[in-house]
C-alpha cells in the first residue's frame, strides 16, 4: 500500500446538487483562510461524530493559525422526524453562532 494512490469518488443521492439549482438558497459565504478564526465543532448524535470532528480540528489546527476551537457535546437524543430536536437545540446553536467564525459539523457511526 505504501506508494500507491487512492481514489475517492463521492456521490450525492440527489438528482442535482442544491448548489447547482438555479432557485436554490446560496451557500453561506466561506472564508478565503481559517487563520485568526474562531472554529466551532457539532457533533450529532452518533457515537463516532465527536471523534471524527476532534480529528479535523487537529488536523486544521496544524494547518491554520485558528483563534481556538469551541466543541460542542454532542446531542443527547436521536432526531424525531418532526425536527423536534432542531427546535430544541435552537439556543445552542445561537450561542454557539455567537461564538465562532465557522463551523463544522458531522455524522459518524
Amino acid at each position: 500500500m505504501i506508494g500507491e494512490s487512492l481514489q475517492l469518488t463521492m456521490l450525492s443521492p440527489l438528482p442535482e446538487y442544491l448548489d447547482e439549482k438555479e432557485l436554490a438558497l446560496p451557500l453561506a459565504r466561506r472564508p478565503e483562510s481559517l487563520d485568526g478564526l474562531m472554529l466551532g465543532l457539532l457533533p450529532n448524535w452518533r457515537p463516532s461524530a465527536a471523534e471524527i470532528l476532534d480529528a479535523v480540528g487537529e488536523l486544521l489546527q496544524a494547518r491554520y493559525q485558528l483563534r481556538g476551537i469551541a466543541r460542542e457535546q454532542p446531542a443527547r437524543e436521536v432526531p424525531s422526524r418532526s425536527g423536534g430536536l432542531i427546535d430544541t437545540l435552537g439556543n445552542l446553536l445561537d450561542d454557539l453562532a455567537s461564538r465562532v467564525d465557522v463551523v463544522i459539523t458531522a455524522t459518524g457511526d
